[in-house]
């Protein structure tokens, strides 16, 4: 029995590759003892006092909450999102000059 033409995988033409190269230099810059590990004091010190009043106030939430677990998960993601920003920035300047 051959394939569907429906489970086939679909690349358009215009398919930029970038992107991919993009993502992966984005991980590339981000893992661990690299520019934008976000797995660092600083990099949570950083992320924390750039906080804008949605995620500050969504921070205080689970402050109030007296979750550490979900305090720390909180801070972490905040910090992985923040972190991410530059990476992917830094990547597509790498990728796309």
């Amino acid at each position: 029995m051959g394939m569907s033409k429906h489970d086939a995988y679909y690349e358009p033409e215009d398919y930029d590759t970038r992107s991919d190269e993009i993502e992966h230099r984005t991980y590339e810059l981000m893992k661990v003892g690299a520019k934008y590990d976000y797995r660092t004091a600083s990099a949570i010190a950083e992320a924390l006092s750039e906080l804008d009043i949605a995620g500050a106030d969504a921070l205080q939430a689970m402050i109030d909450t007296g979750d550490y677990e979900k305090i720390g998960r909180k801070v972490m993601m905040m910090t992985l999102d923040y972190m991410e920003r530059f990476a992917k920035d830094a990547a597509e300047s790498e990728i796309n000059d």
